[in-house]
């Protein structure tokens, strides 16, 4: 099995959210879309990353992503921009596996986005890696 990089094994395309947008409308996108971050994005760059996290120490709520009282009134006035990190630890796509795993652990997160000339490609995480693990794992067990 040839070397893979974080193009091969990135989420693409992911899911994200404006600086402007509410809280309310993090979660909901987390919710229906089964993920636990969002890169936010202002005229097509990366400003900053929200994290399920990040939602839940704002709300209070310690399952937000399950919790409707995210319909709250407040959280719907709450912008992103308030509560996301900005200028967030960003990979290359032609970064290794290796490097991503090394990285998530160094800093104890779960998932950092993936550039392209300074462009949102992806975005890498733990899960990501696990399936690249079993995949390299399935290889060598073909090979043995």
């Amino acid at each position: 099995m040839e070397p893979k990089t974080l193009a091969h094994i990135m989420t693409p395309s992911p899911v994200t959210i404006g600086p402007q947008n509410s809280v309310a409308k993090a979660i909901r996108l987390m919710r229906k879309h089964g993920i636990r971050r969002l890169p936010v994005i202002e005229d097509d760059k990366l400003v900053g990353i929200v994290t399920s996290g990040d939602l839940r120490r704002v709300t209070g709520l310690s399952s937000v992503l399950r919790d409707l009282s995210h319909e709250n009134f407040l959280w719907n006035h709450v912008p992103i921009e308030n509560v996301m990190t900005r200028d967030p630890i960003v990979l290359p796509e032609t970064a290794s596996p290796t490097e991503a795993a090394e990285l998530l652990i160094e800093l104890k997160i779960g998932g950092v986005p993936v550039l392209c000339d300074q462009h949102l490609v992806g975005i890498v995480t733990v899960t990501d890696l696990l399936r690249y693990l079993i995949e390299v794992e399935q290889a060598v067990k073909v090979k043995a």
